[in-house]
């Protein structure tokens, strides 16, 4: 009995020792964290023990999560330390878990000792239901015992194949239940069971405690913007909402935690790379490799032309850094594993809504917002939900850029621009001449069934030649209002209930020989 306690004792006493040694087993609760778009910056201020090494050395223990990167850590003493950092290593140790963690860990233990003890008693029913299949083939003296048997065969197998389904269905719930328990604890230890301890060998001080500040890159970490446009062409007016998601997974709670939304990871090089070599040198490319640049540049031209220009704590406030935008949304609680949504801006854009037209397209017409702002923008891209007029249009991509904006909201089925072909006419003047002629009249309705009138700007084609042979006379009623190499543009104010049209002449001549291309209005 003695030995027994006196074990007990030296149990209590090591135990006691290793929390008074390794207070940090589990890292502080940072102070500040700065979310990149796929990672975050952690600021934690902490005391921390100093053990004595040697006469002249001593060290401190840091612990980080299992997702921060090691290279990332900066480490700053106060400013009226007399201690200095000599040295830093780090390894990997076992993570030690929060209480919510350890709960969600009990919790799976727990429904995965109910599925084996499930798939225990379906085998065990499964070696029931063999059995009294077996007992078919055995051998009986009389019909009466034939027929007794044949029914305690089927009732048995009933029974077990009944409780089989029932436990399999049973099985699916729990193999479900263990699914969504697992992904909650991936989502909040980002997979990790190992956390980073950082030694620090310090020199200079004979404190027991000394305060540290020090910041990590952490992996696992992230925030995407969301978007809402609602568009009011009556009020003239289009609702703003921003709203970014936030989430991390380092398996602790961040509470009461001053927060902050980045557009631009940041680069992680710390020195500039080699210079390369300038050598100017004749080179061979193949006329295929040729035309299939060329072939990328022109596409990449043209979708870069297709991109539209967009974009219970205090208010968010914006800071412009010099390679990035930075937004301090307060202090927040942000669990481990939830995704949570946070306010960003709520604003009211004053806008002037106007109707563009394509009508050698398509009859569709396309709400079109113009926003000028007193100050440049600059909102991620990001998805944005748009509407108009209390009607949901669906998400799109949306950012923002500047202090000017053209925003489209999709199609308006209330206004259309229909085209007519009046009369096409081809032919020769007279044989001397030696010409071919060709004729196209046609009429552009633009119909507006809105209660109210709308401005409404239709583009058109502007036909060219690319020949001198060629002579060419336009006329349009009325003129367009602009006229480029390439296109006319009109600007209608069409009424409510009402519609207006557009007449358009075209004459052509040419040698009668010449093959002519005409375009796309054949």
């Amino acid at each position: 009995m003695p030995d027994i306690k006196i074990f007990t004792k030296k149990c209590i006493s090591a135990i006691f020792i290793l929390i008074f040694l390794y207070p940090a087993c589990l890292w502080s609760a940072p102070r500040e964290v700065t979310f990149f778009p796929d990672s975050a910056r952690v600021l934690e201020i902490v005391k921390v023990k100093v053990q004595v090494e040697s006469k002249d050395s001593r060290k401190a223990i840091l612990i980080l999560p299992g997702q921060a990167d090691p290279d990332s850590l900066v480490v700053r003493l106060s400013k009226d330390a007399k201690i200095k950092i000599e040295d830093m290593a780090w390894r990997q140790i076992v993570r030690q878990d929060d209480e919510k963690i350890v709960d969600i860990r009990k919790q799976l233990d727990k429904l995965k000792d109910d599925r084996k003890r499930l798939q225990s008693t379906i085998r065990a029913l499964d070696t029931q239901i063999q059995f009294w299949q077996l007992q078919t083939k055995a051998k009986v003296k009389t019909i009466a015992d034939a027929y007794n048997m044949s029914v305690a065969i089927g009732k048995n197998i009933q029974k077990s194949y009944q409780e089989k389904l029932s436990k399999e269905s049973e099985l699916e719930k729990l193999d479900k239940q263990i699914k969504e328990k697992q992904e909650a604890l991936d989502s909040a230890t980002g997979k990790k069971e190992t956390a980073w301890e950082v030694a620090l060998v310090l020199s200079g001080s004979r404190n027991s405690e000394e305060t540290i500040q020090y910041t990590y890159s952490l992996a696992g970490c992230g925030w995407q913007p969301s978007y809402r446009l609602d568009a009011n062409a009556q009020n003239k007016q289009i609702a703003f909402t921003w709203e970014a998601e936030i989430w991390q997974s380092s398996g602790q709670d961040w509470n009461n935690v001053s927060t902050n939304l980045a557009t631009l990871k940041p680069l992680p090089s710390v020195a500039p790379t080699d210079l390369p070599p300038w050598i100017i040198k004749p080179r061979q490319v193949s006329r295929y490799k040729a035309q299939k640049k060329a072939m990328k540049v022109a596409v990449d031209e043209e979708e870069a032309g297709a991109a539209i220009p967009a974009e219970a704590s205090p208010a968010p406030r914006q800071i412009r850094q010099s390679t990035y935008s930075l937004w301090q949304i307060g202090r927040k609680n942000i669990p481990a594993g939830l995704k949570q949504r946070v306010k960003i801006q709520d604003e009211i854009w004053p806008s002037e809504f106007t109707y563009l037209a394509r009508p050698s397209q398509s009859n569709q017409v396309f709400v079109r917002a113009s926003v000028k702002f007193a100050e440049p923008k600059e909102i991620p891209s990001g998805n944005s939900l748009f509407v108009v007029d209390g009607a949901i249009l669906g998400k799109r991509a949306f950012k923002l850029a500047g202090q000017e904006a053209t925003i489209f909201f999709g199609i308006d089925p209330l206004v259309t621009a229909n085209t007519q072909l009046l009369s096409k006419k081809s032919g020769e003047k007279t044989l001397l001449q030696n010409k071919q002629t060709y004729a196209w009249d046609w009429r552009i309705d633009i119909e507006n069934s809105r209660p109210s009138p709308v401005k409404v700007i239709v583009e058109e084609p502007n036909p060219q030649t690319g020949d001198e042979r060629i002579s060419l006379s336009l006329k349009n009623e009325p003129d367009p209002a602009e006229q480029t190499p390439s296109s006319l543009i009109w600007n209608l104010e069409v009424p409510a209930g009402q519609k207006k049209s557009i007449f358009t002449s075209v004459r052509i001549e040419a040698p009668k020989k010449m093959i002519l291309d005409l375009g796309w209005r054949q």
